[in-house]
């Protein structure tokens, strides 16, 4: 076995120790254990696994084991050499509980910790970028990750992302080819499938498709989810069903991957099964804004009048109210529901292939509403 791949087998092994002593409510040890890890320069894999240790893959504890968590933290004093792991330990637990006010107050501390624990602002750049929609505070963020954690590239892209939600599409896309010549061959089919990602956004779904087959061929985790995507946006919707299939069926807890395909099952007239799809979504509460619209299209076409604008009117107010001002027919009520879906459909059409809710994309198909 070669050097590095023992060493990085050791490293994981240390950040497992780190989690079972954290969730054994001995921060302290736990903490000593992190700083061992991050003396090391572990992989960017390593360091996420340090700053959610209380987190399992795609799922989290009870919530209840959160709260046991965060009055354990309470209560104990903090030596000040872990001070700012106990500030990283605290956000997250009150982010995972929801407590939004309480998580970015706790988060305001890691700005203050010296440099060297900037990776740290990895989850208040998350926090700040994805809850808050602040696109320039979260860049600030993720820059302090890079300026001490340089081989967390996906703050890199991160600030990709943000450059390209606010227009600068050369640069955003200038940073993730310097990212392909700079990551670990074991990282390339993610940045791929991610730069894929960003020109399926954009609505460039032929120029997606070759890095996101390199990175199906590769297993990257999600690639097929957005391959699926831009094959419903190309009109081929077998072979969208069978990407989006195969994800799900690897990734069930993908609920991106559900709206599209309950938005190809929709395209091909399979309405039993979209709304199979559409509903799980909808009571999940994720990246439901896409799965509102395509339900609305579905009961529409149904003849369901109050399904379509019980869907309808749970869109933000001010995605509705641009539409009714870009297309001159405002909606109430009791508006006909060929101008409801007119309107829906307009809104599909200028999202291209965003399916996510997360608002700092929003400026990808919609002006902000701030301008």
């Amino acid at each position: 076995m070669p050097k590095e791949t023992r060493r990085g087998k050791a490293l994981r092994q240390l950040a497992d120790r780190m989690r079972s002593l954290v969730m054994a409510g001995r921060f302290d040890r736990a903490f000593e254990v992190g700083e061992r890890v991050m003396a090391a320069q572990p992989s960017a894999e390593i360091v996420e696994a340090l700053i959610y240790p209380i987190d399992s893959g795609l799922t989290t504890f009870p919530e209840t084991r959160f709260y046991e968590l965060l009055s354990a933290i309470k209560r104990r004093p903090r030596p000040r050499r872990f001070h700012a792991w106990y500030v990283l330990m605290t956000s997250v637990l009150l982010d995972r509980l929801r407590w939004a006010a309480e998580t970015i107050r706790e988060s305001e501390k890691l700005l203050a910790l010296p440099r060297r624990y900037g990776w740290m602002r990895w989850h208040r750049g998350l926090l700040i970028l994805n809850k808050h929609w602040d696109p320039s505070a979260a860049r600030d963020d993720f820059r302090a990750v890079l300026d001490s954690a340089p081989q967390v590239w996906k703050a890199k892209a991160l600030i990709a992302e943000i450059d390209l939600s606010e227009g600068q599409t050369s640069r955003a896309f200038l940073a993730m080819a310097q990212l392909l010549r700079s990551v670990d061959d074991d990282d390339l089919a993610s940045v791929r499938a991610w730069r894929g990602e960003m020109h399926l956004w954009i609505g460039q779904y032929r120029r997606a498709l070759p890095d996101l087959d390199w990175a199906v061929r590769r297993m990257s985790p999600l690639a097929l989810c957005w391959r699926g995507a831009c094959f419903v946006k190309l009109g081929r919707l077998t072979e969208a069903i069978r990407d989006l299939d195969a994800q799900i069926r690897s990734h069930p807890d993908d609920f991106e991957a559900l709206v599209w395909r309950g938005e190809a099952r929709r395209l091909m007239g399979s309405t039993r099964e979209a709304l199979e799809d559409l509903d799980a979504v909808c009571r999940h509460g994720s990246s439901e804004l896409w799965a509102h619209v395509n339900r609305a299209l579905i009961r529409a076409n149904l003849g369901d009048r109050n399904g379509l604008w019980a869907d309808y009117s749970s869109l933000p107010d001010w995605v509705r109210q641009y539409f009714a001002w870009e297309l001159g027919k405002p909606i109430t009520p009791d508006s006909p529901s060929d101008a409801i879906t007119a309107q829906l459909e307009a809104i599909l059409r200028a999202a291209r292939g965003v399916r996510r809710h997360n608002q700092y994309l929003f400026p990808l198909w919609i002006p902000s509403p701030t301008k």
